[in-house]
């Protein structure tokens, strides 16, 4: 849960890393990392609400040639995003944008191939959620561009009711600690297919609690 415009991520910028490793240890990160292999062939890339930008510093070193523009509400997370681009490749300087901004409203100028949220979805409503995908669709991608997705999720069985719990605790905190309003998980399949997106992978972990997820536009969305 990394970003949304009403709520201030700044102070707990520099503790998230061990917030999260205290209470997930590597899962989120793993969860994050998972489909890093299948994006060498992306070139331009908007990250939403990456935090404190570790997923962004291993994109950038495990693809050379991508260029990438970082969105972030907070001030606080783009600085440590760009710290650590800065320290895992040489030519971070010349291959990343960050902006001080809304996802909700930014916009892109450029098409990009590949769209990643990781941990940001969980912090939008469903109305959010179902404009950001049309909106991006339409004036962001390229055709067939790819969109990667982190984010927990409530699975069926016998984890549905400790996955709710879990959930609802993490938004209690966040709530407590940044001031975020949403309570609940946006449906983001439900928002990319009305987008256009078609999911063509996934992988689940700690029972289904957690997704990874890459998603492809048509070839042209008009």
């Amino acid at each position: 849960m990394d970003q949304k415009a009403a709520a201030n991520f700044d102070p707990i910028a520099k503790p998230y890393r061990w917030m999260e490793y205290l209470t997930f240890v590597r899962s989120l990160e793993r969860c994050r990392n998972h489909f890093v292999p299948q994006l060498r062939h992306c070139s331009n890339a908007l990250v939403l609400g990456d935090g404190d930008g570790r997923f962004l510093a291993c994109l950038l070193a495990a693809n050379p040639g991508l260029h990438a523009c970082a969105v972030d509400t907070s001030a606080a997370m783009l600085r440590l995003l760009d710290r650590r681009a800065t320290a895992a490749t040489s030519d971070a300087h010349a291959r990343l944008r960050t902006h001080h901004g809304s996802a909700l409203t930014f916009d892109s100028h450029r098409p990009v191939d590949l769209i990643v949220t990781h941990f940001f979805l969980d912090c939008l409503t469903q109305p959010e959620m179902d404009s950001l995908a049309l909106r991006l669709a339409r004036s962001a991608c390229s055709p067939g561009a790819v969109w990667l997705i982190s984010d927990f999720r409530i699975p069926a069985g016998t984890m549905h009711w400790p996955a709710r719990g879990i959930v609802g605790l993490l938004y209690l905190a966040f709530r407590l600690l940044t001031g975020l309003r949403t309570t609940e998980l946006p449906n983001h399949a439900a928002a990319l297919t009305q987008a256009g997106f078609t999911r063509i992978a996934q992988r689940l972990s700690l029972g289904g609690l957690l997704t990874s997820e890459l998603w492809i536009g048509k070839a042209a969305y008009r």
